[in-house]
């Protein structure tokens, strides 16, 4: 499966941001996030902390894999999104 490179744009309080121009599969070079799309769109995302969510998480399960907060210009056109298992952002 060959997924095209996108480096994103960095906007302000630690978003990225890419534009997406046609029908495809886009690995981010920054978070390792893997949109397919079907179309244009415009996508922006953020990494979350787990601590304003993990009071939510209830037994069995436990708070693992990073947070992202995903927002699609054309919600339509977002077929999948494929998340890392892990996140290293320490250069």
């Amino acid at each position: 499966d060959q997924k095209e490179q996108v480096t994103p744009r960095r906007l302000a309080g630690g978003q990225f941001m890419v534009q997406l121009e046609a029908e495809g599969s886009y690995q981010c070079s920054s978070t390792g996030l893997i949109f397919e799309v079907t179309g244009r769109a415009r996508l922006t995302y953020s990494l979350l902390s787990w601590s304003k969510y993990a009071q939510l998480v209830q037994r069995p399960w436990i708070v693992g894999g990073p947070l992202f907060d995903v927002r699609c210009s054309e919600p339509g056109a977002l077929r999948c999104i494929h998340f890392p298992h892990c996140l290293c952002l320490g250069g």
